[in-house]
């Protein structure tokens, strides 16, 4: 929560006509693009999150990036090329969204219903 001191950031406001998919990921991760520290190696319900019309990196509860969703692949090298098979796990293809979306979003705290403290899953869904 140290980033959330720091910055009192602004909530983002979830409409309800986009499906969201949020995507914890940490710092550490960011050691690659957000979009390739968001896009692998997840377990969750494939089924539901090919619903899904974004996906948000969020970083302690602050959205870092926000992704428009293709499709969601096994986590599997040839699906994703220079990436090791992680059994059981998902990844997405996607691309960024258009500035006017993540002018929307990003800097913004991920809305308090879906921050749940002690919540160990870094995968939650917005519907």
């Amino acid at each position: 929560a140290e980033i959330n001191r720091k910055y009192r950031a602004e909530t983002a406001v979830f409409d309800g006509k986009d499906k969201i998919v949020l995507i914890s990921i940490n710092r550490s991760s960011l050691e690659r693009s957000i979009y390739e520290a968001t896009r692998f190696s997840w377990r969750l319900n494939k089924n539901r999150a090919e619903l899904a019309d974004l996906i948000f990196a969020t970083v302690q509860g602050v959205i870092a990036g926000v992704f428009v969703n293709h499709s969601w692949l096994e986590a599997t090298p040839a699906n994703f090329p220079g990436r090791e098979e992680v059994l059981g796990r998902y990844g997405f293809k996607g691309e960024e969204a258009t500035e006017a979306i993540k002018s929307r979003y990003i800097g913004k705290r991920v809305p308090s219903k879906y921050t749940k403290r002690g919540a160990s899953n870094p995968i939650k869904y917005t519907w």
